[in-house]
């Protein structure tokens, strides 16, 4: 695989991995916004899908960092990708 190819992916998959992060984020935000009414059995606990998504928010660029300096061989010779030359 190309390392292009193999960054480009993962480039599409880290941008929905932070969609979700957002989304959790809002769904924590509207549940603390119905104060006063009876908690649903089951429901969503607003801290702990705000804390998921702050884990998400920090790992992604993190991950996507790591992506990087491996598309770019940086850690050495990679199986099958082929790393990025300019």
């Amino acid at each position: 695989m190309n390392g292009v190819y193999f960054l480009g992916i993962m480039t599409l998959v880290l941008v929905v991995d932070m969609l979700v992060a957002l989304r959790f984020l809002r769904m924590a935000d509207r549940a603390e916004s119905e104060v006063g009414v009876p908690r649903k059995t089951g429901g969503l606990d607003p801290l702990a899908a705000r804390r998921f998504a702050r884990i998400m928010l920090v790992a992604t660029p993190i991950m996507w960092l790591f992506c990087v300096a491996f598309s770019f061989g940086l850690f050495g010779s990679t199986g099958n990708i082929i790393p990025i030359k300019f």
